[in-house]
């Protein structure tokens, strides 16, 4: 089965004069592929991975070209242009994917940037972007749970820290006491999840939870003092600011990862700081 709004992994069986005619591996549906949206070294028989729309005559078209999100994913989006029926934004390729108005949270103007999500229209399989995000939130199916490694890309600075999409499928949120790095809006980070609301939305961390992170955190702190030479000022009194500036790590996680490497005989602490222990072989 080919699916509408989603790359598939298709057969290419025969060529025409306007272009390609590409198979599913389990069924015999098929899809055309313009010629001018084919790779210049297709071939028959090969295997190729497309993305399968709609156009405006309702028929099948495939393009080698992939979107920033597939149906039933997030990205942020730049808006190109306004019509009275909706606007269009920019979706990766050269398609630009339309929002209706009656989609739109708040009007949107050319070269605003808005989180949407990609949908595919019950009855006529037409695709189309929404910025009414409530509902997708709440019916959210998870297949992320506590603890589980996933791509954050921060999409909006609040208050309470940064908004984010999580694998392209959820949105959540990193507060500011879990980010000791400066992130950067558009950028793709290695996260983890902390915990799956019943909302809807999923608290994550830039750093593995629980023991784990321990075992990262003395890494990183013998990793620096050896940097330093084997030493260094910090110490369980060191400000919050001066711990996060040299190690990007909350002050309580480097205490607990210095309580674990002093009684593990890593490291000796004393009134001037901390250092390496040489008596221990490292």
């Amino acid at each position: 089965m080919i699916e509408i709004g989603q790359v598939n992994t298709l057969i290419v069986i025969r060529e025409t004069g306007s272009g390609y005619y590409l198979k599913s591996q389990e069924t015999n549906d098929e899809v055309f592929l313009p010629g001018s949206m084919a790779p210049s070294d297709i071939r028959l028989e090969q295997e190729i991975n497309v993305f399968a729309y709609l156009d405006p005559n309702n028929q099948l078209l495939a393009t080698t070209q992939i979107p920033n999100a597939v149906v039933g994913e997030f990205a942020v989006m730049e808006v190109v242009e306004v019509q009275e029926f909706g606007a269009f934004f920019d979706w990766g390729i050269d398609k630009d994917l339309l929002v209706p108005g009656n989609e739109q949270k708040v009007k949107v103007r050319v070269n605003e940037s808005h989180l949407v999500r990609i949908c595919l229209e019950e009855g006529t399989d037409r695709i189309y972007g929404t910025t009414k995000l409530g509902k997708y939130i709440e019916d959210a199916s998870f297949d992320i749970f506590d603890g589980d490694k996933v791509k954050i890309v921060p999409v909006k600075e609040t208050d309470l820290g940064f908004k984010v999409i999580i694998n392209k499928k959820f949105i959540g949120l990193i507060y500011h006491t879990e980010i000791f790095k400066r992130l950067t809006i558009g950028e793709q980070y290695d996260g983890y999840v902390k915990k799956v609301r019943i909302d809807g939305l999923v608290d994550c961390a830039l750093q593995i939870q629980g023991i784990k992170n321990l075992d990262t955190s003395t890494i990183r702190i013998m990793e620096y003092l050896v940097k330093c030479g084997g030493s260094s000022e910090l110490h369980d009194k060191s400000s919050p600011e001066a711990i996060k500036s040299h190690l990007g790590m909350s002050k309580k996680t480097f205490k607990s990862a210095l309580g674990m490497l002093y009684k593990r005989k890593r490291i000796i602490i004393n009134k001037n700081g901390i250092e390496l222990n040489k008596q221990k072989k490292q």
